[in-house]
């Protein structure tokens, strides 16, 4: 979309805005938003809010894929999903997701028949694998957008970093996007930069996060290429106003913070907790293959260092794959990486260097470990689950401050390669899991994009299997697998990414849900319209078995579909011309629409006036 587009869809969603709305109840209030990487602070994968989903329904009889999205490349990224976002004249559940081509769009995630995005903004031309002697192809094309976005807890402000090239020169910018309408707000976007800081070979590999009103990015490398450091760097949310930097490695060089693209997790007085990869470490200054805590001032607090640390970082092993993930209610975090061992480390007490200090660690999967979730079930207690680069998935029970050492749970099937899945877990409350598995379906991924499944396992007894994508591709496939984006699952949907379906340079999102197997929801009755000024306002009463609403009207013999996706009942419509308007509602749900409602009808006298200008 064009700037100048942007700026006139801007100045209506705020004229839209500024009219009274009426206080109707919503049906779906209690739905979630899913506004950072692995969906809370913690990093622990889960949504224990889903009501819809369960192992009774997700079968391949009653669900499957509902509509897919294409767009310019791949996508790397976790998709984002706020609900209740007002644009233009109604209100509406929004996806969001990026692609290594700069590009941000916004997705109706309920709607089908919404093939067009809300707002597509494209940051310019991307950095590419070509454009210095990386030598790998651990990502294979463009790689403009690559770290996953955050949305602030207000639902305004969406924030992402995007790579360019212009002139044979890089630069990397924090953007703070309008989520209504894509626009840069004021002071986006700005540079990124700090002493040692290279745009081109430091990697923006990890999801943004926000803590204590600043939004921190973190950073790696592209095929371990220097020079470049692991760097943490905070910005004021409102101003982007840098006011922090955090190097892992100065005076020496690498330590990067990759952890397979999640973010550091923040514990609830602000501490970050991340950890790092190969390269310089000293005890002091330098901390490559380490657990690290700084508080909400990037102020180092303590940090953990293994034994073998050198040798960890000769083989290339880094400590750092999995990510840092905090355990809810305990003083543990825990972390593994490419040796396939995980650590648990007490937040209170790191202990510096040796493994003595740890609280406990083991070898949980026989190779990488990229990912991780964790659940406190009825039947089962507190679980962690993970399946490792050609592993099997496993779940290991916590118990007291320990894990045993040996799975209670553990799959018969191995994958072939690299990087093993990558899991989210849906669960309302303690009961009703479903484990996520997001991966490819044959091959190694490594190097090159391959066909992607997506599994859905009881999360209670992962060896039952409720679903996967290729039991009816024709319906379901996804095609090729987006490396490290865990699916985003809520309010009986999953978002999953794909790399498309080529080697580089495609992509697409995936929604699936519930297949139509019931009636259709009553019609919505008590609809209202009213002239407001340059206006109409349509209300109507909320019906109690949908979803979204579609509204159609009539002017001059000339019927349409104004507004579809609506998640509440009310919309704006702009006087365009005069004469008498008749609209009709649908309700939606995963059965289908109704049918229309009776009709409510305005008569436009006379032309609205112009607003004044100041």
């Amino acid at each position: 979309m064009e700037r100048k587009d942007l700026t006139r869809m801007h100045c209506y969603a705020q004229a839209v805005l500024c009219l009274t709305c009426f206080a109707l109840p919503f049906a779906a209030s209690a739905q979630v938003d899913v506004l950072t990487n692995h969906n809370n602070h913690e990093r622990t994968g889960t949504n224990l809010h889903e009501t819809v989903l369960t192992p009774a329904n997700v079968n391949a009889a009653k669900f499957g894929m509902l509509f897919k999205r294409v767009v310019d490349d791949q996508l790397y990224a976790q998709p984002l999903l706020v609900t209740n976002v007002k644009i233009g004249g109604g209100w509406h559940n929004v996806v969001y997701v990026t692609t290594v081509n700069n590009s941000v769009y916004a997705f109706d995630a309920n709607d089908p028949k919404a093939t067009v995005p809300f707002w597509h903004v494209n940051f310019g031309t991307p950095a590419n694998l070509n454009d210095a002697d990386f030598g790998c192809t651990d990502i294979n094309g463009s790689m403009g957008i690559i770290g996953t976005p955050v949305i602030d807890e207000k639902k305004t402000t969406l924030y992402v970093v995007a790579l360019t090239k212009a002139g044979g020169q890089f630069s990397q910018r924090l953007h703070a996007l309008d989520l209504a309408t894509g626009a840069d707000l004021a002071h986006s976007p700005v540079p990124i930069a700090a002493h040692g800081f290279d745009p081109l070979l430091q990697n923006q590999r990890p999801a943004l996060f926000l803590s204590g009103g600043n939004v921190l990015i973190c950073y790696a490398s592209h095929c371990d290429k220097d020079p470049y450091h692991g760097f943490l760097i905070s910005y004021d949310a409102a101003s982007l106003t840098q006011n922090g930097v955090f190097n892992t490695s100065p005076g020496g060089s690498e330590a990067s913070i990759w952890q397979s693209g999640q973010a550091p997790a923040v514990d609830d007085k602000g501490n970050i907790y991340f950890i790092t990869g190969n390269g310089s470490w000293n005890g002091t200054t330098q901390f490559s293959e380490s657990f690290i805590k700084l508080d909400p001032h990037l102020r180092l607090l303590d940090w953990f260092t293994p034994t073998n640390h050198f040798e960890l970082d000769k083989n290339d092993n880094d400590l750092n794959s999995s990510g840092a993930v905090l355990i809810p209610g305990t003083h543990l975090v825990i972390g593994g990486g490419k040796e396939g061992v995980l650590y648990v480390i007490d937040t209170e007490h790191f202990g510096h260097l040796g493994d003595q200090h740890a609280v406990q660690h083991f070898p949980a999967t026989s190779s990488h470990l990229h990912s991780m979730v964790y659940w406190k079930s009825a039947k089962n207690g507190n679980v962690l689950y993970l399946w490792g680069q050609r592993d099997r998935a496993r779940a290991y029970r916590l118990s007291g401050n320990k894990f045993d050492e040996t799975p209670f749970m553990i799959r018969p099937d191995k994958n072939d390669g690299h990087p093993g899945a990558m899991l989210s877990l849906s669960a309302n409350g303690d009961k009703d899991g479903i484990l996520w598995a997001a991966i490819h379906a044959t091959g190694d991924s490594w190097n090159e994009s391959r066909p992607g499944i997506l599994h859905a396992y009881d999360a209670d007894d992962i060896n039952h299997e409720l679903w996967n994508s290729l039991e009816n591709p024709a319906r379901d496939d996804c095609n090729n697998y987006s490396k490290m984006s865990p699916p985003t699952v809520a309010n009986g949907k999953v978002y999953l990414a794909s790399f498309g379906t080529a080697n580089v340079g495609t992509g697409q999102l995936c929604v699936y849900g519930l297949l139509p197997n019931g009636s259709a929801p009553d019609a919505p009755a008590n609809v209202h319209a009213a002239l407001q000024g340059r206006f109409i306002s349509l209300t109507w009463s909320p019906v109690a078995q949908a979803r979204t609403y579609i509204i159609e009207s009539s002017q001059a013999g000339a019927t349409q579909i104004i507004a579809s996706g609506l998640t509440r009942p009310e919309f704006t419509d702009p006087v365009a011309d005069l004469g008498t308007k008749t609209y009709w509602v649908r309700a939606v749900n995963a059965n289908g629409e109704s049918v229309p409602s009776a009709p409510a009808t305005v008569d436009v006298e006379h032309a609205p006036h112009p607003r004044h200008k100041h």
